[in-house]
């Protein structure tokens, strides 16, 4: 309820911010998989794989020289290591990101629409091994990077766009060495489990703690009102010490489009 209740005013102030400039509004909603493959020493060398439940919910403010768009999305399943059954983790993961991109306007190129800009992330990565519940791990990140995002217009009724994001500066909070462990129990009991979760903040930035995010979105217009599309997602990340992890993130979904 307060996660609506803060997207709600973020999606107000946008408004406000564009005014009467405002072209189209819309909100999108999709549905796909995601495969991972990410390794992460707090629990072993081996790396984990495996397909996730993806959910994602986009809402844009576009004018003629600007574009405002918030994204929200949610994966949740279980990832494996191949050849055992053994290392089993629940992984949950979610993201909200802002981002404010401006139109390139010395850009000639006919049907082709240049936007580049830069975005606020918050996401966040937390992992429950199934042989001991005191062991799980996250990571949460709080960061600011570039944002560019690429529209060609193949005909009346087809489009294409590719949008990247790279983090370059932020905040990275993780899990103790081993996970869980009594230390973080402690300040639990004390403090709330929020408490915990931001226990160790570390300063993040491009040469430890890396994300870059790219997307490509075919998009066909149904109705003046109605879009549908489908896109491919490729996230690479790479964290270092204390706790190296590094993997991808291959995600494929459809999804709907109203504009209003």
């Amino acid at each position: 309820m307060k996660i609506n209740c803060f997207i709600i005013i973020i999606l107000f102030f946008l408004s406000e911010m564009l005014g009467q400039e405002i072209s189209m509004k819309s909100i999108s909603f999709s549905y796909g998989q995601t495969y991972n493959v990410k390794l992460d020493r707090t629990y072993s060398r081996l790396s984990k794989n495996g397909f996730n439940h993806f959910f994602n919910t986009e809402y844009k403010v576009l004018n003629r020289s600007k574009s405002i768009n918030i994204q929200s999305n949610f994966m949740i399943g279980t990832l494996k290591t191949k050849g055992n059954n053994i290392n089993l983790i629940d992984n949950y993961a979610g993201n909200l990101r802002l981002k404010y991109l401006k139109k390139i306007g010395k850009i000639n190129v006919e049907n082709l629409s240049i936007y580049v800009g830069g975005n606020i992330n918050f996401s966040g990565d937390v992992w429950f091994p199934h042989n001991s519940k005191l062991r799980y791990a996250w990571d949460i990140y709080l960061g600011i990077g570039l944002a560019i995002s690429i529209c060609h217009k193949i005909n009346s009724k087809l489009f294409f766009q590719y949008d990247l994001d790279i983090f370059l500066l932020g905040v990275l909070w993780r899990s103790h060495n081993n996970g869980q462990q009594l230390i973080t129990e402690k300040i639990q009991l004390e403090k709330g489990l929020f408490a915990s979760v931001f226990e160790i903040p570390r300063f993040s930035y491009i040469v430890n703690t890396l994300y870059v995010n790219n997307s490509f979105k075919l998009l066909y217009i149904v109705s003046n009102k109605v879009d549908i599309y489908y896109k491919f997602t490729l996230l690479y990340e790479y964290i270092k010490q204390p706790l190296v992890k590094k993997g991808y993130e291959f995600s494929n979904s459809i999804g709907v489009t109203y504009k209003f």
